[in-house]
């Protein structure tokens, strides 16, 4: 009779443990999910911070190159302004001008008087391209070089449908959208890269 009794409760004992094993395979399952969102999460970031890195090595080169330029520049007007003076106070004076000093001093102060653009670096994203092909542009750099104007040569990039952020502007974009990214608002790379070229497009 105690045997009897004890084989009828092994249906109910085990269907218990086999609710309980369900159970806890779901709860694992759920947290082998989260952990693998979680990830994922962790190397959009990797990414991003990678791009980072890529983006501040460029612009440190570019702004090293920019203050090099503007040496020679300042250089190079110095020596023709002092040359300039020489030879044209030169010509003065074998011309028996009355004041031979005043052409150099002119021809000195019109090569003293010229001026350049340096320094400006931005960074360019195209609105059709991925997160990663952003660039850096050194504006400053096209402007000498096509005999325009900064904002001339601004106008003609953003014309050919690209956006420009300042290195601050940029950096603030990405650490914004690293926390977004970490709340979960994104489910993929293509998601977070539209949101950055909305904010981008919305910055202040």
């Amino acid at each position: 009779m105690e045997i009897l009794n004890t084989s009828k409760g092994l249906p109910v004992t085990m269907l218990k443990e086999i609710t309980e094993l369900n159970d806890a395979l779901a709860e694992l399952d759920g947290l082998i999910n989260k952990e693998a969102e979680l990830i994922h999460r962790q190397e959009r970031i990797a990414k991003i911070n990678a791009l980072k890195s890529r983006v501040a090595k460029e612009i440190e080169h570019v702004q090293t190159a920019e203050r090099e330029s503007e040496y020679r520049f300042n250089k190079g007007r110095i020596f023709s302004g002092v040359a300039g003076f020489a030879i044209d106070s030169f010509i003065g004076a074998i011309s028996n001008d009355e004041n031979p000093f005043l052409l150099g001093a002119k021809s000195m102060s019109e090569e003293l008087d010229k001026e350049a653009d340096f320094g400006k670096v931005l960074i360019a994203i195209k609105e059709s391209s991925k997160l990663e092909d952003m660039e850096v542009i050194a504006i400053s750099h096209l402007a000498r070089e096509y005999k325009k104007t900064e904002s001339s040569i601004i106008s003609i990039i953003k014309g050919k449908g690209y956006l420009l952020l300042t290195s601050e502007e940029l950096w603030k974009i990405l650490n914004r959208l690293e926390e977004d990214i970490m709340e979960g608002k994104y489910k993929s790379e293509r998601e977070q890269n539209k949101a950055l070229l909305n904010y981008a497009k919305k910055r202040k």
